[in-house]
């Protein structure tokens, strides 16, 4: 894994050509926060797409079956093993 990126808030408030430029198919994208309502359209950017469970649950967010959600544990060891963080 490269780069996890964490993003807080809906697509909608960040450039998306520059994400499509930015972030490559090796890397992680984590959804928190506002962030979750818009799984959708984050997909395009990565297939090691997750969400912070607690946030998701908070918005009443149904996951599909292609979703992953992942806990507080699980996002410290992300950070962990990620060579770089970004946080939007």
């Amino acid at each position: 894994m490269s780069t996890l990126y964490i993003f807080s808030k809906p697509l909608s408030h960040y450039c998306t050509n520059a994400l499509e430029n930015l972030i490559s198919s090796d890397d992680t994208v984590l959804l928190v926060g506002d962030a979750c309502y818009n799984i959708k359209q984050y997909r395009q950017f990565s297939a090691a797409l997750h969400l912070l469970k607690e946030d998701a649950t908070a918005r009443a967010i149904t996951l599909s079956e292609y979703d992953v959600d992942i806990d507080y544990n699980q996002f410290v060891e992300l950070t962990l093993t990620s060579q770089n963080t970004i946080t939007w």
